[in-house]
């Protein structure tokens, strides 16, 4: 004979069976990674092995929300933070494979621009340049496919050949190119960020920086101009940032 349950049984069921289903909602929901749109899907390279580069003096950051928001924007579901000791490394810089290094000067920067650098260097953890670079340098170093593993061991290679930085230097800009138009829309995305309040402002600090032989960055009045094709994408992904 079938046992009999009551309708108030049953709710108590149905209540049971969706408590039990909010932690797991939850877990999934923050294990998912979702990334924008218009972000470009993890390109198709070898994967180096990266042991994490010293960083003297370091200390981890606790990241604002709106970088994990960036990271996740960017398909990534991992980026660790640090502040430097000092700004001898620069405003800001990653390292290989998931690092985000920031000046104590970097921190002191407006919220948009701090954001833009931010977001900047995510780009370089999501397109994974620093495999692109190991690549590169081993193909114009007439080295034999797959000879190394170790990404730190390929750019190796370039210490102190300035002919080898000189054929590797497009790369190099064209990277830094990519980096500053998706981090500013990161930054517009994520933060509510114009590129005026944001990239543009963080350059006009200091116009005449970068350029130069085998230089990685352009001066920052170029990179300014490079940047306006995408002031009305930009614009439109502030407007739909969430306050």
């Amino acid at each position: 004979m079938p046992t009999l349950v009551t309708d108030s049984a049953r709710s108590s069921i149905r209540l049971y069976v969706l408590l039990m289903m909010i932690p797991w909602a939850g877990s999934l929901y923050a294990a998912q990674t979702v990334r924008a749109a218009w972000f470009p899907d993890s390109p198709n390279l070898r994967h180096y092995a990266w042991d994490e580069q010293p960083c003297p003096g370091c200390a981890t950051l606790v990241p604002h929300p709106a970088w994990r928001r960036m990271a996740a924007l960017a398909g990534l579901s991992q980026v660790q933070f640090r502040v430097a000791a000092d700004e001898s490394g620069g405003d800001a810089y990653s390292v290989a494979p998931d690092v985000v290094v920031l000046s104590p000067a970097a921190l002191k920067l407006t919220r948009c621009q701090l954001a833009f650098l931010v977001g900047h260097e995510i780009v370089h953890i999501a397109r994974r340049h620093f495999d692109e670079d190991a690549i590169a340098l081993s193909v114009f170093s007439g080295k034999p496919a797959n000879w190394t593993r170790q990404g730190s061991e390929a750019m190796e290679l370039i210490d102190g050949d300035f002919g080898l930085a000189l054929r590797v230097s497009h790369l190099w800009q064209q990277q830094e190119q990519e980096a500053d138009w998706m981090g500013a829309l990161l930054a517009a995305q994520a933060c509510g960020c114009s590129l005026e309040s944001g990239a543009v402002a963080y350059f006009r600090r200091d116009a005449g920086s970068g350029g130069g032989i085998a230089a990685a960055h352009a001066p920052s009045s170029e990179r300014m101009q490079q940047l306006l094709p995408f002031t009305e994408s930009a614009q439109r992904l502030a407007a739909q940032a969430s306050p």
